[in-house]
């Protein structure tokens, strides 16, 4: 059942006094806990399900425990690393940026092979990858590429790149006002090697 905003104080009171009423006709429960396997919720859970759905806050001892329990499952070195697999096969961010998608939208016109997102040398993601060219394109904003840490990242992305690749960044505003520009650069090197 989706409460959602929409709905008035009055109907969402109705809607979980129905959904109550549902539960406590013993029949009712018994099908559905014969449907789910024997699986069913107590009355208890159910409440703090709704309550979470209404947006009620979780309470600070209850995110301390969570917090807790998340750190205890990080600190150990396997469910770290098999997170850190886990991640590795993920291809974030799952939308472009709009300065990504004028460039795909080039390429593409150019007719140019090329993934995006791939991960490369363990733990990167580059925005672009010709890999037949060995051509790696980054799409980098103006205010996050700004950023100190972001640099250093970045440089540390350059050095691992720097056995066999070649890497090209492009600016936030360049990509605005010549995107075209880049693409033919792109695209030539691409056609020459």
């Amino acid at each position: 059942m989706n409460i959602g905003r929409k709905h008035s104080p009055e109907t969402r009171r109705k809607v979980s006094q129905a959904s109550l009423h549902f539960w406590q006709e013993p029949e009712r429960r018994e099908r559905m806990r014969q449907a789910h396997g024997g699986y069913i919720l107590s009355p208890e859970a159910r409440e703090k399900l709704r309550q979470s759905h209404l947006g009620h806050k979780v309470s600070p001892g209850t995110r301390e425990k969570l917090r807790q329990a998340a750190h205890k499952q990080w600190a150990d070195p396997v469910n770290r690393n098999k997170a850190r697999k886990t991640r590795l096969r993920q291809r974030l961010p799952t939308k472009m940026t709009s300065i990504e998608y004028l460039l795909h939208q080039e390429f593409k016109k150019r007719r140019l092979k090329f993934e995006m997102h791939k991960t490369m040398f363990g733990r990167w993601q580059p925005d672009f990858v010709f890999e037949n060219a060995r051509l790696i394109v980054q799409a980098d904003g103006d205010y996050w590429h700004s950023r100190p840490e972001v640099k250093r990242r970045d440089a540390a992305f350059n050095q691992a790149a720097r056995a066999g690749w070649t890497v090209w960044r492009f600016g936030e505003r360049e990509i605005e006002m010549h995107s075209a520009v880049c693409a033919r650069a792109v695209a030539k090197f691409v056609r020459d090697h």
